[in-house]
């Protein structure tokens, strides 16, 4: 059942998909930051530790975004860190493309 639960970051309230009742637009697995949008597209992918903190920050500007484990990561975002561990796969309200850059540009510096 699709659920909210605390971020690593203590502020908000994140939708993780898991069982029947999942909204349709969250992949298996994956977690939302509670903001809908009417269509989606790929921004980045993120080291799996970043995603709370990159949904949160995305959530406080506005941009509907969900992340989930990517089934063949491109590129990760940040510097140094390489292809090691897991990468999510970012996406974001298409509507709000251009503030998601934005925010990530500042956080992911």
């Amino acid at each position: 059942m699709s659920g909210a639960v605390s971020s690593s970051h203590g502020s908000a309230h994140l939708t993780v998909s898991a069982g029947l009742f999942a909204p349709a637009w969250l992949p298996p697995g994956g977690r939302g930051n509670g903001l809908r949008a009417v269509s989606w597209a790929p921004v980045a992918d993120i080291p799996a530790r970043r995603v709370d903190e990159v949904l949160d920050a995305l959530r406080e500007a506005g941009v509907p975004a969900h992340a989930a484990p990517a089934p063949r990561p491109v590129r990760v975002v940040t510097p140094g860190e390489g292809a090691q561990g897991t990468v999510w796969r970012l996406r974001v309200g298409s509507q709000a493309y251009g503030r998601a850059e934005d925010v990530l540009m500042r956080l992911l510096r």
